[in-house]
């Protein structure tokens, strides 16, 4: 009979998150089959899909060839001998005269005939009664709940399985780890032991499997951080996750980014109830133990545990056992089993503020990190004892050096509250001041200044005199932050010429330098400036005062146009410290000047690690504006796609900051790339934002939001109200003796707009102007703008192609590939005005590609019309997909291959939630990916930013990349 059952294993249907465990149960049924008796042990917490498994087993189609008994064990406190047993055989309605005596106890109890038998005489007889089952079809015993099976009854199991190896036999068992008691527990340990046995923990759903049961449960397609929410909230348990969901339909919550944060809110009370519930038949000390756990943290020993919850250690050992077995403390540690069971306990087991200042102080006895110790301060009503204040003001500190300023604050505010030192309390106040600028500039600076009036101590009020101004600054207060400057640096240089220590010599150098900068900022002090700069020597960059310094004299240097050789080697020498003295001011000075003059080599690498030095601060308009800073670094280069996105970012932080009313370096910006990408109406849009008061005084802003204003004008076709616009920004830069051509370029693009419109007498003496100042800076994309638009304004054909056909081939050695572009695009026009439709065909074919390398759309799709005028085919562009990212696009996706949810990419990255989601979709479109996993495959070979192609036999190669 047993030979007649093949050994073949035929699959459990499986369902998400399950398949490896119906594989074990399917290839255990195939042994049964075989007569190779095995015993399978499901087991796990409440809710983790135990009796879901072993109803999804009993369906399986070769049980219809197998005798199956099954019960699920009732909850009952004290189970009959053998209930479980009884209950298996019931369906056999056997009869007392069916099975031996010694059976007849167990199955019968109610029997008056029945006699006590041996426990042996009584295990042999059952299992006799279960091998005559076996001769005829294979035996499988399906035991649920074996968590409230009476001990007699597994005996019994385990007696059978021994002497079973070469039957039929297959015994499925599932129980809740949670609560088994003594006697069950020594019991189901022999079946453990079982050499034929099997365990089975089925293991929490991942964050993709709940994924796939969220989307199968709605109606629409969830959104990634509502999902994410239901992962984090649930805990992967299946019971509690399908309970979340059941209560978010209830309640009406949508699957989108408006249900992400009432999923939060219905899943904490979804799980304070499932923790409830667990807890509920536990003893009293295990939930003292689960609080005390919860409120001293992850990091807290055995002992530390114990001294909070007022049991012993070996109570606190036994408790951790227990609330491990009901899912609700992690396999190892003294930890949760995941994040939200720790809200989820201190909503079940209430905290008094007498239990945080005993935390608090077992923390800090035990030394643990004075964040830790600062979480339970803050929450105390009364702060009345001296060590509270030193323990605030470093966790205050670790928080600020962790980029984490909002925390900091709430630290030293509380610091405020127990401190009653006065010159300790000035000191708090200062750094109160000094951190809160980091976030509200606004209210920092009542702070600050009030300072300023009550120290005396020269040292001290000179470093508050920096905070003070730097805060202003940011507020969009120059003259005050400039007022406050001049007045120190007054005192400090009559305090010089007694003292001529190289200590005060720094700090004057550190207060002059930050003079020079703030000052170079708006129009009206921008002279001074000027003046300051040319009567002092030049310095060695040895000290961090003379690299800033430096660095102003490279920034002020730039703007008007000197030689960029020099400019250059401020810039550099500035640059050239360690990170232990980075500066932003200092970095955005030096790069700004290296980017206009063209030194990719210092300054992509120099513009990335400035980024991230600022985003570590923790400072979110610091950061916004440094990646405006960068976006403008990109768009220079020609990366327009690439600038739009960072811009775009930098906008979007900025506008959750309070300085969002008084800004425009972020909104310029980023409507500049729009307009090249041929996103006019939205580029108009973004500038429509901008509401900054006495903007008109701005030294960079306000050019750059006239240059901006005019693009969209001439892409409009307005070119009279572009070309008013162009001069309006020339008058404003002039009059404050800005001169750089390529810092904004209004002279050129002014004088191809006058000489369209009729002005060529106008245009002609802008382009004398521009000749100079492009011979004086220098720079190859200088000289060839000036030669572009030379050509664009010459009547003469013949001078014309020959003035651009010099300006490509200058710009062809620069980086300026935007630039290039446009040339290769005017002259082959002029080409074509010459009948040389073959030369212009070669020009126009470089212009299409590098245009659409650049993203500027408009230009590509022009050069492309002149294309086919002239003859041409136009080809299509290869790249990599992977070039084809954004950096934000690339920077995200990166993020998530390497597992970063999407709230926790938003967090890092200081954008919204949407943002990422954006960010994520474009980039499987781009990539051609459907799902997270892909994408750490496909960013894994990305090749160069930027590659290129040699498009045709006619087309010369690109030289002087970066």
């Amino acid at each position: 009979m047993r030979g007649d059952h093949q050994r073949i294993a035929e699959p459990i249907q499986p369902w998400v998150g399950r398949s490896r465990e119906c594989a074990v149960l399917a290839e255990a049924l195939a042994d049964a089959r075989a007569s190779r008796a095995r015993c399978v042990i499901v087991r796990g917490p409440s809710g983790v899909g135990k009796s879901r498994l072993l109803s999804e087993f009993r369906r399986h189609e070769h049980l219809r060839t197998c005798s199956v008994l099954q019960v699920r064990c009732p909850a009952t406190t004290r189970p009959p001998r053998y209930d479980a047993v009884r209950r298996l055989f019931e369906p056999l309605e056997l009869g007392a005269d069916d099975v031996a005596g010694a059976a007849v106890p167990a199955l019968f109890p109610d029997l008056r005939l029945a006699r006590n038998s041996s426990d042996y005489a009584t295990l042999s007889a059952l299992h006799s009664v279960a091998a005559n089952l076996m001769v005829a079809r294979p035996l499988v015993l399906v035991i649920d709940d074996a968590h409230h099976c009476d001990p007699a009854s597994l005996r019994w199991l385990d007696f059978a399985l021994r002497r079973a190896a070469d039957l039929p036999l297959l015994v499925v068992l599932g129980y809740r780890s949670d609560e088994l008691d003594g006697a069950a527990r020594a019991a189901m340990s022999d079946l453990v032991a079982q050499r034929a046995g099997t365990v089975l923990e089925p293991a929490p759903l991942t964050r993709d499997e709940v994924g796939e049961i969220v989307a199968a449960s709605l109606p629409v397609t969830p959104d990634s951080d509502f999902v994410d929410t239901c992962a984090r909230t649930s805990g992967g348990n299946p019971a509690l996750l399908h309970r979340l969901l059941d209560a978010l339909h209830q309640a009406g919550v949508r699957p989108d980014e408006t249900g992400t944060v009432p999923a939060e809110q219905i899943g904490r009370g979804v799980l304070a109830a499932s923790v409830r519930s667990r807890l509920a038949g536990q003893p009293r000390r295990t939930a003292r133990v689960a609080a005390a756990v919860a409120v001293l943290g992850p990091g807290a020993g055995v002992e530390t545990v114990a001294a909070m919850a007022g049991v012993t250690r070996w109570q606190v050992t036994e408790a951790i056992e227990a609330l491990r077995r009901c899912d609700v403390m992690a396999e190892s540690g003294v930890d949760f089993a995941h994040d939200g069971m720790r809200a989820a306990v201190l909503e079940v087991v209430p905290v008094s503020e007498e239990d945080r200042m005993r935390a608090a102080r077992i923390l800090n006895d035990t030394g643990r990190p004075a964040i830790e110790v600062a979480e339970h301060l803050v929450q105390l009503g009364e702060l009345n004892q001296p060590w509270m204040a030193g323990v605030l003001r470093d966790a205050a500190a670790l928080s600020e050096q962790r980029g984490a300023p909002e925390i900091a604050v709430r630290y030293l505010r509380r610091v405020l509250d127990v401190e009653t030192s006065e010159p300790q309390r000035i000191r708090v106040r200062a750094d109160l001041g000094r951190v809160l600028a980091q976030l509200d500039p606004y209210a920092a600076l009542p702070i600050l200044r009030e300072l300023l009036d009550e120290v005396t101590d020269p040292t001290i009020y000179v470093s508050f005199v920096l905070n003070f101004a730097m805060t202003a600054v940011t507020a969009q207060r120059h003259p005050e932050a400039v007022r406050a400057l001049g007045e120190v640096l007054a005192m400090l240089t009559r305090k010089a010429r007694h003292d001529a220590s190289a200590a005060l010599r720094e700090l004057c150098l550190s207060v002059e330098s930050m003079l020079m900068i703030i000052g170079s900022g708006e129009k009206s002090t921008f002279g001074l400036v000027q003046d300051r700069i040319a009567e002092r020597p030049l310095l060695s960059g040895g000290t961090p005062a003379e690299r800033r310094m430096l660095a102003a004299t490279a920034f002020v240097q730039s703007l008007r146009g000197e030689p960029s050789a020099q400019v250059v080697q401020h810039a550099r020498t500035a640059l050239n410290f360690q990170a232990s003295d980075a500066d932003p001011w200092t970095e955005r000075c030096a790069l700004f000047a290296l980017h206009l003059a063209d030194t990719t080599d210092d300054l992509l690498p120099a513009a990335q690690r400035s980024v991230e030095l600022v985003e570590s601060m923790g400072a979110r308009w610091d950061y916004s504006y440094s990646l405006s800073c960068y976006a403008r670094v990109l768009l220079h280069f020609g990366d327009v796609r690439g600038a739009a996105e960072e811009a775009r970012t930098a906008a979007e932080i900025c506008a959750q900051t309070v300085c969002a009313d008084s800004t425009a370096a972020q909104y310029t910006a980023w409507a500049a790339a729009l307009t090249e990408q041929g996103h006019v109406d939205q580029a108009d849009e973004v500038l429509g934002r901008i509401e900054r008061d006495w903007f008109d005084e701005a030294t960079l802003e306000w050019p750059y939001y006239l240059h901006a204003r005019a693009r969209v004008h001439w892409m409009r076709d307005e070119r009279t109200a572009a070309a008013e616009l162009l001069l309006r920004c020339g008058r404003s830069m002039t009059g404050a003796g800005i001169l750089n051509p390529v810092f904004v370029p209004w002279r050129t693009d002014a004088a191809i707009l006058l000489a369209g419109l009729g002005r060529r007498s106008e245009a002609a003496d802008l382009l004398d102007q521009d000749g100079e100042a492009a011979q004086r800076w220098g720079t190859a994309r200088a000289r060839g703008r000036h030669l572009m638009a030379r050509g664009a304004v010459t009547e003469d054909p013949v001078l014309a192609v020959d003035s651009l056909t010099e300006a490509v081939e200058v710009l062809s050695g620069s980086p300026a590939w935007l630039d290039e572009a446009r040339a290769h695009h005017r002259l082959g026009e002029a080409l074509l005005r010459t009948e040389d439709a073959r030369g212009a065909r070669k020009h126009l074919r470089r212009c299409v590609d590098l245009a659409t390398l650049c993203g500027a759309k408009p230009i590509a799709d022009s050069a492309r019309t002149l294309l086919v005028t002239a003859g041409g085919r136009v080809g299509q562009p290869l790249r990599s997909p992977v070039d084809l990212l954004t950096g934000s696009e690339r920077r995200v996706a990166t993020m998530a291959a390497a597992g970063a949810s999407n709230r926790a990419i938003a967090e890092a990255l200081f954008v919204t939630l949407r943002t990422v989601e954006t960010h994520l979709t474009n980039a499987y479109r781009k990539l051609r990916v459907s799902k997270r996993a892909d994408l750490a495959a496909v960013l894994g070979g990305s090749r160069a930013r930027l590659q290129h192609r040699d498009d045709e036999v006619e087309a010369a190669p690109l030289a002087g990349r970066p």
